[in-house]
């Protein structure tokens, strides 16, 4: 009975595994289509014949290498400099004493709530003002504004949950508040500023409205405004698109991978000290 239980569950398991999936296979399969075929009336699972021209496509007919190069350039930079001040923020707000701190936590998590679609006009007013439209410089200034209210909140959450006396020992010993928070707080908290960076750096590659109302040069746009326009008559090219899409994707599954494996050594490292 047990065993029929469990391999009722793997099936289940295994179909919507199957259903999350394909969506991601049929677009892997579709940038290797020619266009005759991904328009022909019954689809193939299999392509006939791999081709890599819906790749080049990208980099010959459509401008998609400048405009990765700047989502890299913007979504590291952002995710960095997010980590760096939602550290120091989060520790002022759960380790120092001052008026309005219980409230701090809260007003971040709004500000991260806020919609972007109300901002959106201000802040180009404000681009416009110091001459950064049309720039990734703008770009780089506005993400923050998303990134650090949520990355500081989550750290907050994190900080208030770890004891002090570690912290209180280094200060004991003559250490500074920078060397403590560097050398105590930072391997402490990896795990947690390991998924704050993959939030920031995910947020900032897949942006599109700032992107799209801020950017209308061909060469500073990121890669969701110019995979958007690639969408310009009634035909798409759902070739060129899917790779476009593919090659999106890359980064973030190769992030993730990567810092994967440093969450799971930050939790048993804390697990160990603790």
């Amino acid at each position: 009975m047990k065993k029929q239980k469990n391999t009722i569950w793997i099936i289940i398991i295994a179909l919507f595994l199957l259903g999350t999936m394909f969506p991601i296979y049929w677009m892997l399969v579709t940038s290797f289509k020619s266009f005759q075929e991904v328009y022909n009336l019954i689809p193939r699972l299999i392509p006939e014949k791999l081709l890599w021209s819906n790749y080049t496509e990208l980099f010959t007919k459509y401008t998609f290498g400048p405009a990765l190069i700047n989502s890299i350039i913007v979504s590291t930079i952002v995710a960095v400099g997010t980590i760096v001040i939602s550290l120091y923020s989060a520790y002022a707000v759960s380790r120092m004493e001052f008026k309005g701190k219980t409230f701090m936590p809260q007003l971040f998590l709004m500000a991260y709530l806020i919609p972007r679609t109300i901002l959106f006009i201000p802040i180009y007013l404000l681009l416009a003002k110091i001459g950064l439209l049309n720039s990734i410089w703008g770009l780089m200034l506005v993400y923050p504004t998303i990134t650090i209210p949520y990355a500081t909140w989550v750290l907050i959450s994190y900080f208030q949950g770890t004891p002090k006396e570690m912290e209180e020992a280094a200060e004991v010993d003559g250490a500074t508040r920078r060397q403590v928070i560097w050398q105590i707080i930072f391997p402490i908290a990896k795990p947690s500023l390991v998924s704050t960076l993959i939030f920031s750096f995910t947020l900032c590659w897949s942006e599109y409205i700032y992107a799209l109302v801020l950017i209308n040069d061909k060469f500073e746009r990121t890669i969701t405004v110019a995979l958007s326009s690639m969408l310009v008559a009634d035909i798409i090219p759902w070739g060129s698109l899917s790779a476009g899409a593919v090659i999106c994707a890359l980064p973030i599954m190769i992030v993730y991978i990567f810092a994967s494996k440093h969450i799971v050594t930050g939790l048993s490292m804390g697990s160990v000290k603790g």
